[in-house]
């Protein structure tokens, strides 16, 4: 999502205020477009812990901002180079489809579209138990 940034946020004069800003995240002064950037420093952490402990970064030990405080959970983020992963077997479903794909822009947000067939004469058998459980 991109957004225009209007807004001064940072004081940048007062050094003590300076200090309270965290490291890890990018401070932007007004009058800049802003991006989610899916939390790189949260992926960089990982990245080493993993390193560092000789393996692969497991499914799901990644956690957005945004998928963390979502109450839902609605927000799932992983690897998709690996077939098993949580984030694959979503992409793999029919409902799946991205903004602006016949473009070739390759976005990395997908979507999952909610289906629901309010006419059950219609229904299948599956779409009848999808009905009752959502």
């Amino acid at each position: 999502m991109r957004r225009f940034n209007f807004f001064q946020y940072t004081d940048l004069e007062t050094p003590q205020i300076q200090l309270l800003n965290n490291p890890d995240v990018t401070v932007r002064n007004r009058g800049v477009m802003e991006k989610c950037s899916y939390c790189v420093q949260r992926i960089s952490a990982a990245r080493i812990t993993a390193k560092r402990e000789n393996r692969e970064i497991a499914d799901g030990e990644v956690i957005t901002a945004c998928q963390q405080v979502c109450p839902t959970q609605a927000i799932v983020f992983g690897d998709t180079a690996k077939a098993d992963s949580a984030v694959s077997r979503l992409k793999a479903q029919p409902q799946n489809y991205v903004l602006l794909e016949i473009l070739n822009t390759k976005p990395r947000t997908s979507y999952l579209a909610r289906l629901r067939n309010p006419n059950l004469a219609l229904a299948t058998e599956d779409d009848a138990h999808q009905g009752a459980e959502g």
